[in-house]
């Protein structure tokens, strides 16, 4: 019953350091929210990390990475509708740093903000409009914001990416 109206699950979730607590944090609490949903046709939006496909990178070092990465495919992997959006460096923009740019394919692994930086206010913004949008059903990309005004046409940003491939 408590299920009952739920058509979509946007998941922001994170932990600290301790490889267990990533583990069930970040793999875990992702596994058990697409279990109970088992049989609706619910659409996900997962937020993720830059950086997350990096093995050997400085954000791998606690396996959060791994961690996140499984989620990430038991999204895909789940047949519900979905996004997997990969914010860069929270808040760590200039303020003339508002023009939304995704990017694809995760080749930004410094583990620093030169990897992308957004703010939080618009990951929140693109998370949300990911529910409703067709335009980003079925893709991952990294989120960042480079110099200029803020986007707003969201549909159009999202209709610029390539969806994921089907089984990746």
């Amino acid at each position: 019953a408590a299920l009952d109206g739920v058509d979509a699950v946007i998941l922001t979730h994170g932990s600290d350091e301790n490889e267990t607590t990533i583990e069930q944090v970040s793999y875990g609490g992702v596994r058990n929210v697409l279990a109970v949903l088992t049989g609706r046709q619910v659409r996900i939006v997962l937020m993720s990390a830059v950086g997350v496909t990096a093995r050997t990178g400085l954000y791998n070092t606690s396996h959060m990475a791994d961690w996140k990465r499984r989620a990430e495919r038991l999204v895909r992997a789940s047949g519900h509708a979905y996004t997997i959006v990969r914010p860069g460096w929270f808040d760590e923009n200039l303020p003339d740093q508002l023009h939304l740019i995704l990017r694809q394919g995760d080749r930004h692994h410094a583990g620093n903000p030169t990897d992308g930086v957004v703010a939080r206010r618009q990951i929140a913004q693109v998370l949300i409009a990911c529910v409703t949008s067709e335009a980003a059903e079925r893709k991952t990309f990294e989120l960042v914001a480079g110099h200029g005004p803020a986007t707003t046409d969201f549909d159009s940003l999202f209709a610029a990416v390539s969806p994921d491939a089907a089984g990746s």
